[in-house]
Formats: C-alpha cells, sequence, structure tokens
C-alpha cells in the first residue's frame, strides 16, 4: 500500500540525506511493514518514496495514536 504525505522542507531534506531514518505520524492510517511512504516536500513539492521498515507505537509511554515509522 502507498501512503501519500506531506512534510517540512526541513524533515524532508534530512530524509532525502539519509540523516532521518525515521518518521513520526499519528495513527490515522493503517501502515504496514513494507508499505511505501510517498513524501511531498511542502515548500519544493519534490517527492521521495521510502519503504516501512519497522513500526514503533508509543502508546507503551501512555502517548496514544502516536507511532514511530522506521524507513
Amino acid at each position: 500500500m502507498m501512503h501519500f504525505l506531506e512534510i517540512q522542507d526541513k524533515y524532508f531534506k534530512d530524509i532525502k540525506s539519509n540523516i532521518k531514518t525515521f518518521e513520526i505520524r499519528r495513527c490515522n492510517r493503517d501502515y504496514k511493514i513494507k508499505d511505501i511512504l510517498i513524501l511531498e516536500n511542502l515548500k519544493t513539492k519534490e517527492v521521495i518514496k521510502k519503504e516501512i521498515k519497522y513500526i514503533n507505537d508509543l502508546s507503551i509511554y501512555n502517548i496514544d495514536n502516536i507511532l514511530i515509522l522506521g524507513i
């Protein structure tokens, strides 16, 4: 499955340069391992594709509806 998401310029640049290897998102979609994130830079409209390799649910820290997606 593909997920089309918008992302701020500074985070987009870090993902593109492989400095940032995760994305923090609300749990409002059915994210699964091997799904593809299609990230659109809000400033430049450039697009990058990243595969979800890991999903961490933060509910163990009493933080509901937030996921860390390893990409």
